[in-house]
């Protein structure tokens, strides 16, 4: 095989900037505005740089798709041009949708980019060939994508390992200082413009020769009929025994089973779509048959699926997750009534549909983030009211202290809307402004201080398994009578032990992790031992806080103080992870901090 010279590779990167100058421009917009964030460690303040960074990267694949389909139209340059410029008019329209103040800002315009990329793939998976026969042009055009994708990945990989290698050899070899950032920066760059690049030069130029194409790799076929196949075969015989289990106890579908529904589908409609140019071939017509039985399989499952959600949703309202799945639920049903009613069975309305929902979810008042944001503050102010803690649209702090149950609820409620969505459709309630002079809102314990309820942890269900307890690590510790301190960490059994030679002191955890022992002049005959014992200390903090507000301990309640008549020890416990068996406490990892003080 004859490589590229330096001279066609040139010309070859010059020849994908004249193909998709709007793409090319768009990745290295967004990476040099990732490079700013990284060099600069993220504004203070508001900034544009998140709104174009949010339009850079969706308009990478819509104004690639935008190219190709102008281009196997066969239109002429200018109107080609003015379809991607007004490709950016929608890209400027969804910038101003994106908050300048991006870090405080609630989390569903991330999920909102993420549901949008995914639909922006789709777009470009059919884009080309939309409203077109070309069955065969259209599979062979996204496996060149996909084979692509995946070299230009690799070649990016390769690259930035070897760069990043040559950057740690001038920090060590030759004393240049190399922050660590400029390791995110060089991957941002080969990632960003590189891998765009290379991808952008595999893009088929003779979209039409695809339909006469003919070629289908054997190690797809291995992939699709020998490792995909018995995966699907296992989600079968998995869902089908739940759902004789759920038949013959007569119980309530449980909700995770959903997600094993939807992967189910999800791997057994790419198993058939890959097999799918080799279907009509003798030894392959197996392949048809699977097609139509695997939707006849498909119909008690996407009946069991909505039950499914259905049962949290009566629990717990809707969330961006129970709304998805029963949308995909919807758009699973559409695919079985089309594929096993219609006779022209045309596999681009999968991508076409798919790409379609992704854009009806995200925006307007059928999106997932307003069905799911009124269903949860309907449900907050029930709880509210039924409390009388909201009486005439307004807030007063509770007089009788809520049930443990409805404080849980509540607490659980605060948080998401905190995470996702912010305060503005509860703000009216409130006489206090809930954002802060830096656009963050306060925090969810902080509101339910303003309710006069105690703030609970929302995951945490009652009787957990396993239990995480934290400090804050705002507040002030007082260290008076400690002169040293040093790090003890317990994350694995190689950590349980450790010696400083130098100091002659060492610490040793118990296999158990219920005792720590201190030692001073550690290797002498005449060495001095204190133990703790961590396991009483850690009932008393579970009894505390356990149920309230675990991952926020004041620092002075995490911690433990022992001592003898040559040693005074503080034990500072910044986070331990406990599992809970019975009426065992198991601690699995501790971090903490060790101030002492010898006495000579």
């Amino acid at each position: 095989m004859k490589l590229p010279s330096i001279h066609q590779i040139l010309a070859g990167a010059g020849q994908s900037f004249v193909r998709f100058p709007l793409v090319l421009i768009s990745a290295i917009c967004g990476t040099a505005v990732v490079i700013i964030l990284i060099d600069y460690e993220g504004p203070a303040e508001a900034s544009f740089l998140f709104q174009v960074l949010f339009a850079a990267i969706l308009g990478i694949p819509l104004l690639l798709g935008l190219a190709l389909l102008a281009e196997k139209r066969k239109w002429t340059r200018w109107p080609a041009f003015g379809l991607q410029v007004a490709g950016m008019v929608l890209l400027l329209l969804y910038a101003l949708t994106v908050p300048p103040y991006l870090p405080n800002a609630p989390a569903l315009h991330i999920i909102r980019l993420f549901i949008l990329i995914l639909g922006m793939i789709f777009f470009v998976s059919v884009a080309p060939f939309w409203g077109r026969n070309e069955l065969n042009g259209f599979w062979q055009y996204n496996k060149m994508l996909c084979f692509r994708l995946l070299g230009s990945l690799i070649y990016t990989i390769v690259l930035f390992a070897g760069l990043a290698f040559a950057l740690a050899a001038l920090d060590n070899l030759f004393g240049i200082d190399v922050p660590g950032k400029r390791y995110g920066e060089l991957a941002v760059l080969l990632f960003g413009v590189f891998n765009t690049w290379v991808l952008l030069a595999g893009v088929p130029r003779d979209l039409d020769a695809l339909e006469h194409e003919t070629e289908y790799p054997k190690g797809l076929r291995i992939f699709a009929q020998y490792i995909l196949s018995p995966l699907v075969l296992v989600y079968w015989l998995i869902l089908y025994a739940y759902m004789a289990k759920i038949l013959i106890e007569w119980d309530w579908p449980q909700g995770w089973v959903s997600k094993l529904i939807l992967g189910f589908s999800a791997t057994g409609i790419l198993t058939l779509l890959l097999l799918h140019p080799i279907r009509d071939l003798s030894e392959n017509r197996w392949i048809r048959q699977a097609w139509r039985w695997f939707f006849y399989i498909l119909i008690p499952l996407l009946v069991m699926l909505p039950l499914a959600v259905w049962r949290r949703i009566s629990q717990y309202g809707v969330t961006e997750g129970r709304y998805l799945a029963l949308a995909l639920g919807g758009w699973l049903i559409f695919m079985v009534i089309y594929f096993l009613i219609m006779k022209g069975k045309n596999i681009k309305l999968i991508p076409l549909t798919l790409g379609v929902l992704c854009l009806l979810v995200s925006f307007g008042p059928w999106s997932t983030f307003d069905i799911s944001a009124n269903s949860q503050v309907a449900r907050l102010q029930k709880l509210l009211g039924q409390n009388s803690i909201l009486v005439n649209g307004q807030v007063q702090k509770a007089v009788v202290k809520p049930s443990t149950e409805d404080s849980r609820e509540i607490s659980s409620i605060l948080a998401w809307l905190h995470d996702l969505h912010g305060y503005q459709r509860i703000q009216p309630w409130f006489q206090t402004n809930l954002q802060q002079e830096s656009k963050a809102y306060q925090s969810p314990a902080e509101v339910a201080g303003l309710l006069g309820i105690e703030y609970m942890q929302g995951w945490m269900a009652k009787g957990a398994k396993e239990i995480d307890l934290s400090a804050d690590q705002n507040g002030i510790l007082p260290i008076q009578g400690y002169n040293q301190v040093l790090r003890a960490t317990c994350f694995n059994p190689d950590q349980r032990h450790k010696e400083f030679a130098e100091a002659r002191i060492a610490y040793r955890f118990s296999p158990n992790l219920d005792s720590l022992t201190f030692i001073n002049r550690a290797g002498e005959e005449s060495a001095d031992s204190l133990k703790i014992y961590l396991l009483p200390f850690f009932d008393q903090l579970l009894q505390a806080y356990g149920e309230t507000n675990p991952r926020n301990i004041p620092g002075e309640k995490m911690c433990l103080r022992a001592g003898s008549p040559t040693l005074n020890i503080m034990m500072y416990i910044r986070y331990v992870h406990i599992k809970r068996e019975g009426d065992k406490l198991l601690p699995k990892s501790i971090n903490s901090d060790i101030f002492f003080n010898i006495i000579e």
